[in-house]
């Protein structure tokens, strides 16, 4: 029998009795196979895009992933393009769609479609993916977007009141005054978000003396932070801390740790994951960091076929000690297209930032904004009341060798200065990035 609740659902929806042991790996890829041809067949049949993408091609001989990546990638320029065309069903079977705006570009937003059973299958994966952190009659503060009807907030709130739970939704997530608050009179035992907030909760905790021991678990989700930031939060909360990797085009849900550390179980029963090197578009072995490729084999209204995520990641090679045949997702280490280029054509991106000035214990939050054309390079920083640590920031930033080599001999400015000083932060649901600021006509 199997303890585990992935295990569980992951019978449930291979169709077997929910406490027998787990297949094993190869006989979940092979299901997963299986279910793929299916889709393909109904997406080439019913979906305008892949009636014309995949013409000619032998579905029905893809049995490996070896066959799989013989096929062609979908991008998020595909998306853009048309997503109308991606819709397998008809509009009136939709019953969420999401626009994304394009980040970083003018261009048009990616909008994706999702049914009533495509929603019921994420509210059933964040309801077993909680089980280990959650128990019956216990409160989670979720900090989330979007609590109307289908919106990821409500979700998972439903999710949460099938284990016999409540959950809290603040309504803005950059007052971390406030999200204490709540925490308190909740008396929450498990806090759900992004990194960031959880972060600087933990800074502005410690910072008043406050000890609080209702806390038994931590998930985080969306942000990256250093081992530094995640051992605070640890230590601070005194608890286990979680991590989850999702996206919209997931259908928000993608992969949970099942204990900490043990790297995320990806929602296999769902979709398909390869690593691929950007550059080339080869498949990757277990292991290997490269860009993650996602194939959906549940989703009706709008299955996607080798989509590139964007996302950074890597299949971790050895297995559970948890026993499930669940391939893991190794930390997600951002997305391809973050992080600038500076002077003398060194690459810096955020998880390097945040390494550097996350650690120090009066950061809650900071932003960046790069201005390639007068190559000035700026933070502001959203620090704890009463501190100012730019001069000591801005030292720490000087020191780093890619941004002193392209000061020293690139001519590359940098600023720090202090931005919230009350407990706020910039940051709210979005993903934190570096921004770019480019000059028109030499007005910024």
């Amino acid at each position: 029998m199997t303890e585990r609740p992935l295990g569980k659902w992951l019978n449930i929806r291979m169709g077997r009795a929910p406490d027998l042991e787990p297949v094993s790996a190869d006989e979940l890829q092979r299901w997963q196979f299986d279910r793929l041809r299916q889709t393909m067949f109904q997406a080439i049949r019913n979906c305008p895009f892949y009636h014309e993408r995949l013409a000619g091609i032998q579905t029905g001989a893809v049995h490996t992933p070896a066959e799989l990546a013989r096929l062609p990638f979908t991008t998020a320029d595909d998306l853009r393009g048309g997503p109308e065309n991606f819709l397998c069903v008809s509009q009136d079977e939709i019953a969420r769609a999401v626009t994304l705006a394009s980040s970083g570009s003018s261009g048009p937003p990616k909008r994706l479609f999702f049914t009533a059973g495509d929603l019921e299958r994420t509210i059933e994966f964040f309801q077993y993916g909680m089980s280990p952190m959650l128990k019956e009659g216990e409160t989670i503060l979720a900090i989330l977007p979007d609590s109307r009807p289908g919106g990821v907030g409500s979700l998972f709130a439903e999710s949460i009141s099938l284990l016999g739970g409540e959950t809290v939704i603040p309504v803005n997530p950059s007052y971390i005054s406030t999200l204490l608050n709540l925490l308190l009179d909740s008396h929450a035992s498990c806090i759900l978000g992004p990194a960031i907030q959880i972060h600087a909760m933990a800074r502005l905790l410690e910072s008043k003396g406050i000890t609080i021991k209702h806390v038994r678990s931590v998930l985080l989700c969306w942000d990256i932070l250093p081992d530094a930031s995640m051992q605070t939060i640890g230590r601070v909360f005194g608890c286990e801390v979680f991590s989850h990797w999702g996206m919209t085009e997931t259908c928000l849900g993608g992969g949970v740790d099942c204990s900490p550390g043990s790297g995320m179980h990806l929602r296999e029963p769902d979709f398909y994951v390869e690593i691929i090197n950007p550059a080339t578009g080869e498949l990757l072995p277990d292991g290997h960091k490269g860009e993650i490729v996602l194939s959906t084999i549940s989703r009706r209204a709008m299955p996607l076929i080798r989509y590139r995520t964007g996302d950074v990641g890597c299949i971790m090679p050895d297995k559970c000690s948890c026993g499930l045949p669940l391939r893991r997702l190794g930390a997600v280490e951002g997305r391809l297209e973050d992080g600038i280029i500076l002077p003398g054509g060194s690459r810096l991106d955020l998880n390097e930032l945040n390494n550097t000035i996350l650690p120090h214990k009066d950061i809650l939050d900071f932003t960046v904004e790069y201005q390639p054309e007068t190559m000035q390079l700026s933070f502001k920083l959203d620090v704890l009341p009463g501190s100012k640590p730019s001069a000591e920031i801005k030292e720490q930033l000087l020191q780093y060798p890619k941004i002193n080599q392209a000061c020293r001999n690139h001519n590359l400015k940098l600023s720090a200065r202090l931005a919230n000083q009350d407990g706020t932060i910039h940051s709210g649901f979005g993903k934190r990035s570096i921004t770019i600021k480019k000059t028109q006509a030499g007005i910024l």
